[in-house]
């Protein structure tokens, strides 16, 4: 029953069917084995509560059969609700439970897939980015991409998280996240970044449950690149907390309390090491033989035991010999040589054995036997100038990938830049090209209005030319009928000297010839200048007669509206014919 309860403390708000899925799932720990799932009830929750479910279920620590057994209808009724969020959520804890499933390389990158084109359907940048994250590194761990392009997808991924915000990262463990770029940086000694990645893991380690041991990790970690730049001050503080947090850690799990057990003897160690490299050899001797008391291998069998107790007892010897306490330390150089003897030709005790020789020799300097020390210190040497050298060429080799990475970085960089830089100009080339046609519109509606203005006023101004040459014929023919009058009267022998002097005078007055003219041009515009270009020397008369006859108005028309015979229009007419002939 505990466990039910600690198991419902996780989810809180979860609703009656939730919590009845959970009782049905999990009555005790031997469910595990044989889990027993409500369906329907999974089927009818919301999302939220879908995805809440999932979060809150222990896959680690349910065995392989149990796992397959969760995992496959929860997937199916997620998968047909297009629950994304819920069903990413479970190929997520697949993934993390990869190794108790027993997933092939291949099912592992067809998982990680699938998580990418959930994260794609979901929209959500949170789950691309996990998805991406570890798609890339289970791609450098399986040697299928070099170390700069792991770099690069770091650099990004730690911007993109920043950007998104570390806290919408909660429900995928974003502790483990940035501690496997922060690890990935500490492997390339690029400590800068390293330590910036791993003080952000700090604030998000949970220091129970599952997440213990990526707690130890980060601070570990943090505490190794203090210690390294010879902070031992901050080196010192995050090793006690390591130490603290395992001295108060309480599990059923013999493996776990192993494992913190060793933890605790090695943050001793490591602080002793430190107070040692402060010169406080007391305090530092207190913790050393604490520590080494708890890494102390039971017997001389169990090699990864040996190792860590071998480099315990370097720390341990040095500060017993700054002590003076030299039956101790022969104690302590007896139980080194035991496992010299054992494991010495092991390739990890290879350069190790030099801090071995070097203690050795340090001992029988301050007893006195100067053979003895000068035949360690003689051993020491070609291991020392051999670790020496392969300390050089192994940071050079570091040097050499990090400058690798980061050109690499650059030019993708560079890369990116000019894609933007493209897109850029593409973006621009086409907002022009819209600006332009704008304006094209905007232009064309301004030309086809101002058209539309002039031809409603040409055809204002055609009726008007029409009208007035109307008016003028109208005219003509009143003339005519003047004249005609004129001379029927002159046969009758009767004379009016007004229809006289009207049918002599000019129809198509100075006044009448302005306003004509006025006309005329609105609908020939060009026809008197171009005229007037093309022969210069005509005379009013001449330029008149031009007009009237772009009119296609008869001679007698002419004759008539200008006041003159039908023989002077002629005679212009052949008068015109002769100078523009000439």
């Amino acid at each position: 029953m505990q466990r039910i309860f600690s198991i419902n403390m996780k989810l809180p708000g979860l609703n009656t069917t939730a919590a009845l899925l959970l009782l049905c799932c999990f009555q005790n720990s031997a469910c595990f084995a044989q889990p027993v799932l409500d369906a329907a009830a999974f089927r009818t929750m919301s999302g939220a509560e879908r995805f809440q479910l999932v979060q809150g279920l222990p896959f680690g620590e349910m065995d392989s059969a149990a796992l397959t057994k969760v995992f496959a209808p929860l997937m199916a009724i997620a998968s047909e609700k297009k629950d994304y969020r819920a069903l990413f959520a479970l190929k997520y804890h697949a993934f993390q439970s990869r190794r108790a499933l027993r997933l092939t390389s291949a099912e592992i990158f067809a998982l990680l897939s699938d998580m990418g084109e959930i994260a794609a359907n979901l929209g959500s940048a949170v789950e691309k980015t996990v998805a991406h994250h570890y798609l890339i590194f289970e791609n450098y761990d399986q040697k299928k991409i070099p170390h700069e392009q792991l770099y690069t997808g770091i650099l990004q991924e730690f911007e993109q998280m920043e950007a998104i915000g570390f806290d919408k990262f909660r429900d995928y463990n974003i502790a483990r996240m940035l501690f496997h770029l922060g690890r990935f940086m500490y492997q390339l000694e690029d400590m800068e970044k390293a330590l910036q990645y791993l003080l952000v893991a700090e604030r998000y380690i949970q220091p129970s449950g599952t997440g213990w041991q990526t707690y130890i990790y980060v601070l570990n970690h943090i505490q190794s690149i203090y210690q390294q730049q010879k902070d031992y001050e901050k080196g010192i503080g995050y090793a006690k907390k390591i130490l603290h947090f395992a001295q108060a850690f309480k599990t059923v799990s013999p493996e776990d309390r192993m494992s913190v057990r060793s933890w605790e003897g090695i943050a001793s160690i490591d602080i002793a090491s430190m107070l040692v490299g402060q010169q406080q050899f007391a305090e530092g001797e207190r913790y050393a033989s604490k520590g080494y008391a708890l890494v102390r291998a039971p017997d001389l069998t169990d090699d990864v035991q040996l190792q860590t107790e071998y480099d315990m007892l370097h720390v341990l010897i040095a500060t017993k010999l700054e002590l003076g306490k030299l039956g101790e330390a022969s104690s302590l150089l007896q139980r080194m040589d035991d496992i010299y003897k054992v494991a010495g030709k092991h390739e990890y005790f290879y350069f190790k054995n030099a801090h071995f020789f070097e203690a050795y020799a340090r001992y029988f300097e301050m007893k006195g036997d100067y053979a003895a020390a000068v035949r360690y210190a003689n051993l020491a040497k070609p291991l020392q100038d051999s670790l020496g050298r392969r300390n050089d060429a192994r940071k050079l080799e570091k040097i050499k990938q990090r400058l690798e990475a980061e050109k690499y970085s650059e030019k993708l960089l560079l890369v990116e830049s000019e894609k933007q830089l493209q897109e850029w100009l593409r973006n621009a080339a086409l907002l022009l090209l819209l600006l332009v046609g704008l304006l094209a519109f905007v232009n064309f509606r301004r030309l086809r209005h101002k058209r539309r203005i002039a031809l409603l006023e040409l055809d204002a101004a055609k009726k008007d030319l029409a009208t007035f040459t109307q008016h003028l014929r109208e005219k003509s023919e009143l003339a005519e009928n003047l004249r005609l009058e004129m001379e029927k009267l002159s046969r009758s022998g009767e004379r009016s000297d007004y229809l006289e002097q009207l049918t002599h005078s000019t129809i198509l007055t100075d006044e009448d010839w302005t306003q004509f003219r006025g006309i005329f041009e609105k609908v020939h515009p060009d026809f008197i200048a171009e005229q007037k270009t093309l022969h210069p020397g005509l005379t009013q008369a001449e330029l008149r007669y031009l007009v009237l006859e772009k009119l296609q108005l008869s001679t007698h028309e002419m004759a008539n509206m200008l006041g003159v015979s039908d023989g002077t229009i002629r005679q212009t007419r052949m008068r015109l014919k002769r100078k523009i002939t000439a």
